[in-house]
């Protein structure tokens, strides 16, 4: 029986995956895998994982996780593999050249577009629902996937019930009383969009510890501040950063924002003299979310999210 080790290293909803096309008669090649390879001698799947994700990236993984075992199966007179599938979102070092390949981190989203082995895209669908610990029996008749058997049972595709994309939503236009206000300004047609995105609602503001209600506040010079003439930049860029790094874990991509708003107005906010005059501009969260390849989306402009 040969053990190896499989590891998916994660980083801002990305996993790092080797796209094999520099060895030579490759089982491999051409396709896209994790990281990882052959027990050495006196190695546990631990000590395998961590030489391996050294040696190939040279990165020293400082959080992993055991997540299952793959049994490989490719005929009667080959020995089988059993292959422990690890992930890992901690590491310390800089990536360098992968003599088996070449390393690029790609988005969870779109691995299922890359060259991939048929039964790779099973266990990656279990990685991505976080499926508890598994066992997962694949066996294939040259590149063809002939059998895949989960836990014991035959494995059924249809247990993966098809992800939604996540939409950022600023908290108000979800329902939420979480306006300067404390009022709530939710979309006609929310359930339109929950049909088609997993929504998170998030107040920039509140997460930045501002009370709801507050006192309004405008855009100035770069800075924010209230109409009693407080200074609150900080507060509105700690919210910004939070919801950021939420995005981030969450793989958001696309954020729906209250128009006009200090915080997710997005191509026109108010000029700071709380007049009601609007000039072109962003807020502190729109703006940050954009230079961060998030696309924003105003409450007038919601249908184009469908």
């Amino acid at each position: 029986m040969i053990n190896t080790t499989l590891c998916y290293v994660e980083q801002d909803g990305k996993y790092l995956m080797l796209h094999r096309v520099k060895k030579k008669n490759d089982l491999n090649h051409d396709k896209w895998i994790g990281i990882g390879g052959k027990f050495e001698k006196g190695e546990s799947p631990e000590d395998c994982l961590l030489r391996e994700a050294r040696e190939e990236t040279g990165l020293t993984l400082t959080s992993y996780r055991y997540r299952g075992i793959v049994t490989f199966v490719s005929g009667p007179d080959a020995e089988a593999e059993y292959m422990h599938l690890f992930t890992a979102d901690g590491f310390e070092g800089a990536l360098k050249v992968c003599d088996e390949g070449d390393l690029e981190w790609i988005e969870k989203e779109k691995l299922l577009e890359l060259t991939l082995w048929e039964g790779d895209k099973i266990f990656l669908r279990l990685l991505d629902e976080d499926a508890p610990f598994f066992s997962l029996k694949l066996t294939y008749d040259g590149d063809r996937l002939a059998e895949a058997v989960l836990n014991g049972k035959p494995y059924d595709p249809s247990c993966h019930p098809k992800k939604k994309e996540p939409l950022l939503i600023s908290g108000c236009l979800a329902g939420f009383a979480c306006r300067y206000d404390g009022k709530r300004q939710e979309l006609p047609d929310l359930d339109a969009l929950a049909e088609r995105y997993a929504l998170l609602p998030l107040c920039p503001e509140q997460l930045g510890g501002l009370p709801t209600p507050r006192t309004p506040a405008e855009c100035q010079n770069g800075g924010v501040w209230n109409r009693d003439g407080q200074d609150v930049t900080d507060a509105f860029r700690r919210g910004a950063e939070e919801v950021l790094t939420l995005c981030r874990k969450l793989g958001c991509t696309k954020a729906l924002l209250k128009e006009r708003s200090p915080s997710c107005g997005h191509g026109q906010i108010y000029d700071g003299t709380f007049s009601g005059t609007l000039i072109p501009g962003s807020g502190l969260t729109a703006a940050l979310l954009e230079e961060n390849g998030v696309t924003i989306y105003g409450e007038s402009s919601w249908e184009a999210l469908l």
